[in-house]
């Protein structure tokens, strides 16, 4: 009897020392997927194979052949934006969104293990040491077919309002080289260079190079790090090194040679309609201004202008913000030559009324000039013309018929729609108007010529609720489906650690004219 109790004593302090040094240290969970919608259809979900629970900001593409292309945040690390551990996923429909591909990685940092697990509902869980890409843009060249995307990309730690002024690139013989400092040091005394050698302070080149991937090697022989995981202490984070090696990113917080702490313009393209990509392309050397910290691709849709002087030219919409004075102004990286060069256009001016102008997106008028819709803290959201094909902007005006939710705002979808109405052609915009990202409305505008047949307006006629004041309606994008029908994906939610909540439905145009806006 004595050794039973001796046995069943030794059980209790066993449990009791693992309870006591490891109860801790596992990953805050909630009891499911919270915040789970009932409606629509999900491209992208906690089921999914990709093992991520949390997914934010959607684009949305169709393609010339009739693919619809969904892209989006995969946030491994809870839905908060960088630093976090955030890759890009892609899905793709062939029947008009009615079912969607599993979910693939478009691009993907290894530096973290992607946690399928269920953080706290409501949490600030998230991963501040991870690589990350954030905030996907989809365009398609017609002439071409190739797709292309633009994502925001960050250096461990790193995020918007933590970036670092300058573009992260120096001049040398009239050619672009990004700065690089050994681990450990202050200086950024290495430059990479076109050849994907890394150089050193006196022009020598070393032993170090860097593949297309940003991957770095010694001798030709790949570098790898230790990948980590996030683990969690009296809910305080904290992070181990797991025994799985990885190869070595120059974005990563063990790397042996790191890039300035800043915001980079990572391009990716597709030659199969979102089956595969490409490796980024930094674009930070040719469009980011060396007084600017954070620079970012307005998430979303890119445009080709299709008519006039600029006919061809593919456009992204981008923005930087100030994140002392708060203030944020949008201007469009643009390509002539089917996206192999980019160039930078100029930020459109602040009014004394509109002081922030950030996410924005753009539509083409008949005769080749843009309007580009930006989301303010105005209560409204901002209209601005170009007759130069994006290089430049008109003053911004509030736009009275397009309630933009209160506070710091939110993105906006814009669309050309290639059906008519009355004759007229047919622009569609997705916002929330209500408090706290909810009530989102699609509107419907008519295009109208001036009086003088000098330039064209919208005509903001019809709209239709999406959600009510209840019910939330954060990011969303618009496309026109191959049957004519309209695709929304957007946020069903507005809250930490959603899931579940990126929607996809779909309205006739005619759904659409529901209510007259008075």
């Amino acid at each position: 009897m004595r050794k039973v109790f001796k046995i069943v004593l030794l059980c209790f302090i066993a449990v009791a020392v693992f309870v006591a040094v490891f109860g801790f240290f596992i990953t805050p969970k909630a009891g499911g997927a919270p915040d789970t919608t009932d409606d629509g259809i999900k491209p992208f979900s906690s089921s999914a194979a990709i093992g991520c629970n949390y997914y934010r900001i959607p684009a949305l593409l169709t393609t010339a052949d009739g693919t619809v292309l969904a892209a989006i945040d995969a946030r491994f690390g809870g839905t908060h934006d960088s630093p976090n551990n955030i890759d890009t996923a892609v899905s793709i429909s062939t029947d008009n969104g009615t079912s969607w591909s599993e979910p693939q990685l478009a691009f993907h940092f290894d530096d973290w293990v992607d946690s399928s697990d269920f953080l706290k509902e409501n949490g600030t869980y998230t991963t501040q040491n991870s690589a990350s890409t954030i905030d996907p843009a989809l365009l398609q060249d017609t002439q071409t077919g190739r797709i292309f995307m633009l994502v925001d990309a960050f250096p461990y730690g790193a995020g918007a309002f933590a970036a670092q002024v300058g573009s992260g690139y120096t001049e040398i013989n009239g050619d672009q080289a990004l700065l690089l400092r050994r681990q450990g040091e202050e200086a950024f005394s290495y430059t990479l260079r076109a050849d994907g050698a890394i150089y050193d302070a006196s022009g020598t080149k070393t032993a170090y190079s860097v593949n297309a991937d940003g991957t770095l090697s010694e001798n030709g022989v790949l570098l790898t790090v230790r990948q980590k995981r996030q683990m969690y202490w009296y809910n305080l984070p904290f992070q181990i090194n797991t025994k799985t090696e990885v190869p070595m990113h120059i974005f990563y917080r063990d790397s042996l040679f790191q890039p300035l702490s800043t915001s980079y313009l990572y391009l990716l393209y597709s030659d199969d309609n979102g089956e595969t990509w490409s490796a980024p392309i930094d674009l930070n050397a040719q469009i980011k201004p060396d007084n600017v910290g954070f620079l970012g691709v307005c998430p979303g849709r890119g445009l080709q202008i299709r008519n006039g002087t600029y006919a061809g030219r593919l456009l992204f919409a981008a923005y930087t913000l100030d994140p002392e004075s708060g203030e944020q102004r949008f201007m469009t990286v643009f390509s002539d030559d089917g996206g192999s060069t980019w160039q930078a256009g100029e930020f459109v001016a602040l009014t004394e009324e509109i002081r922030s102008m950030s996410e924005t997106q753009l539509i083409e008028l008949p005769d080749g000039s843009l309007q580009a819709y930006s989301r303010t803290t105005n209560g409204f959201v901002s209209v601005s013309f170009s007759t130069d094909g994006g290089r430049t902007w008109q003053n911004p005006q509030l736009v009275e018929d397009l309630p933009l939710t209160s506070g710091s705002g939110c993105q906006i979808s814009v669309l050309n729609c290639l059906q008519k109405i009355d004759g007229k052609d047919v622009v569609l915009l997705s916002a929330p108007a209500g408090d706290s990202r909810t009530n989102g409305y699609i509107y419907v505008g008519l295009l109208e010529q001036n009086s003088d047949e000098t330039g064209y307006f919208v005509n903001w006629t019809y709209k239709k609720k999406i959600t009510d004041a209840d019910t939330y309606f954060a990011y969303s994008c618009l496309t026109e489906l191959p049957d004519r029908s309209i695709g929304l994906l957007y946020e069903q939610a507005n809250t930490p650690q959603s899931v579940d909540t990126v929607v996809f439905t779909a309205f006739s145009l005619s759904d659409l004219c529901e209510e007259e806006i008075q």
